[in-house]
């Protein structure tokens, strides 16, 4: 099967998991990639998710911004946060682009020769709203010196 045929398999996939969540959604088909575009409420911020079938890695991955930037002068610290966020997580991770302060969260599943389910699409979603409720508010409250990293490792080992 060309890999064209098996992204937009995996893409009719994710937009059927979507639509059993009774989500609403955006697309965008080109033909490097097929994109979702989603956003969740959680407890404390709302969450923008992009999931991205990308047809010549064959992968879909999820990235998730924050919605705030880290200044300059916090971007060691919240590095130091963020390896000990990702610590904690058996799947996905929170990225950093140094240079500009952006953070993002990110789930990567490849689908090499094999389709995946509804289910991996559901599991892939709520795993990243989850991880991303859980640490959004306390990434921002380290980037803003509400927390320490010690208060944050403390909420970690609690939760």
């Amino acid at each position: 099967m060309a890999k064209k045929d098996e992204a937009k398999i995996v893409y009719q996939t994710l937009c059927e998991a979507l639509d059993n969540m009774q989500w609403k959604y955006n697309t965008e088909e080109n033909e490097d990639n097929f994109a979702v575009f989603t956003s969740a409420v959680g407890k404390d911020l709302t969450m923008k998710l992009v999931i991205r079938i990308d047809v010549d890695r064959q992968l879909m991955y999820l990235k998730s911004p924050m919605p705030f930037t880290v200044p300059e002068d916090k971007r060691d610290l919240l590095a130091l946060a963020l390896t000990r966020a990702n610590w904690s997580m058996l799947n996905g991770c929170f990225e950093m682009d140094y240079s500009d302060g952006f953070v993002a969260f990110k789930l990567v599943i490849p689908y090499m020769q094999s389709m995946i389910s509804v289910e991996v699409c559901r599991y892939m979603i709520i795993l990243s709203c989850n991880m991303i409720d859980k640490f959004n508010d306390k990434l921002k409250a380290v980037t803003e010196g509400e927390m320490t990293l010690e208060e944050l490792q403390k909420f970690i080992k609690e939760h």
